[in-house]
């Protein structure tokens, strides 16, 4: 029992920590769109605020590609320590071996939703309670999300002040970079599976190739 919660903190630990980096590049993402908000160009501020958003979605992509690869090379390690191998220098690429690291198909998704949680937790409290601090947090902290609805709301109704009631619209934001995610952390794990599968059929191949030279030499 001890060891199962353990092993269920230290998911939690590689889930905060895995959060933290894409949090960070969405917070610079989001700050960045507010001060678009302000140049006063409509053209331009279409323009750059879909940039930036996809820019978002890109980074995110990029960040979890990484992750699953580097969790797949982990759950490699796993592999090998489990059948009692020893682990090239290939299989450590992954860095110290950490249980909590390796891959599973789940945690694509679990890593996407904690990095997502703040913004879904801002935005149904702001929207469902009015709650302007939330909505202020949500400009400010996960702006990301946020500020492609207001302004497509300002181009559409005229309106100039933020508001919660177009908060819900976000969730829409959300779950494209949720989905974004999920698919880089598979696909990154998707590579490093094909790799290795690559570098155990070389290896057959070489190992075919000397019993087939020892055959030869023995005649």
């Amino acid at each position: 029992m001890k060891q199962k919660l353990s092993r269920i903190g230290w998911e939690i630990v590689e889930y905060l920590r895995r959060m933290a980096t894409p949090f960070i590049l969405n917070l610079m993402f989001g700050i960045t769109m507010f001060a678009v908000l302000a140049i006063g160009v409509e053209a331009l501020e279409i323009i750059l605020i879909a940039l930036l958003y996809v820019g978002c979605c890109f980074a995110g992509f990029v960040y979890f590609r990484a992750a699953g690869e580097a969790a797949y090379k982990m759950k490699e390690q796993g592999d090998l320590r489990r059948a009692g191998k020893a682990v090239s220098e290939s299989g450590k690429a992954g860095g110290k071996y950490r249980p909590c690291k390796e891959y599973r198909p789940y945690k694509g998704t679990a890593i996407g939703l904690c990095t997502c949680l703040i913004p879904v937790i801002l935005i149904f409290v702001g929207a469902l309670a009015d709650n302007r601090p939330a909505l202020v947090a949500m400009v400010f902290v996960c702006g990301w999300a946020y500020d492609p609805v207001y302004l497509i709301d300002r181009l559409v109704t005229g309106a100039e002040e933020f508001s919660t009631g177009i908060l819900w619209y976000g969730l829409i934001l959300v779950a494209l970079y949720l989905a974004v995610c999920i698919v880089a952390y598979e696909l990154g794990a998707n590579k490093e599976r094909r790799r290795q599968t690559q570098l155990e059929e070389r290896s057959a191949r070489i190992e075919e190739q000397k019993r087939v030279r020892g055959d030869k030499n023995g005649r």
